[in-house]
């Protein structure tokens, strides 16, 4: 999204200028990582419930980064990496997710449940470029934007309303041969 092409392509930049400039978002999506474990941290140490300690930081940055449709309605460059630089810090922010599966898998499919989960986020990995080289035009990148906030959006629905208490999955086992 921030790569140099983006910025040569769409942004007329050179790209030493597009380099030094693509790499602003991703400093700030380091700060988000960090802060959104310190955050969730935080809100345990005085007693939030782990719900809300996980999935407040999730949700928060989910909206933060919807900020990103903004991005393909304005010309100026240094506007459009302050937008994606506001959005990859919260989509960082959103990255505590892991800590949500591991307080709700039962503890003996926590790695088949942290590989799945892996595996369905991969998915994204693919289709997402796949679905913005065949939507954004030569002039506009707006429909990428479009299509990822869409996406964001359906997560934090996703979140809200279909991730339930955060308590861990109870196991049932098995009884003992005699």
């Amino acid at each position: 999204m921030t790569s140099p092409p983006y910025l040569v392509e769409y942004r007329k930049m050179d790209y030493i200028k597009s380099g030094f400039l693509a790499s602003l978002p991703f400093i700030a999506a380091l700060v988000g990582v960090l802060a959104s474990g310190v955050l969730s941290d935080f809100l345990v140490r005085r007693g939030a419930s782990l719900g809300v300690a996980r999935k407040g930081p999730i949700i928060a940055g989910l909206l933060l980064s919807t900020v990103m449709v903004t991005a393909g309605f304005t010309d100026s460059t240094a506007l459009v990496i302050v937008i994606l630089s506001i959005a990859f810090f919260g989509n960082a922010l959103a990255s505590i997710t892991w800590s949500l599966v591991s307080a709700l898998a039962p503890r003996r499919l926590l790695g088949l449940t942290g590989g799945m989960f892996n595996f369905i986020g991969n998915l994204s990995s693919i289709a997402t470029p796949i679905v913005i080289g065949l939507i954004v035009t030569d002039d506009s990148f707006a429909p990428g934007f479009a299509y990822m906030t869409v996406i964001t959006i359906a997560g934090i629905l996703s979140y809200v309303f279909l991730v339930g208490k955060v308590e861990r999955v109870s196991e049932r086992v098995p009884a003992q041969a005699t």
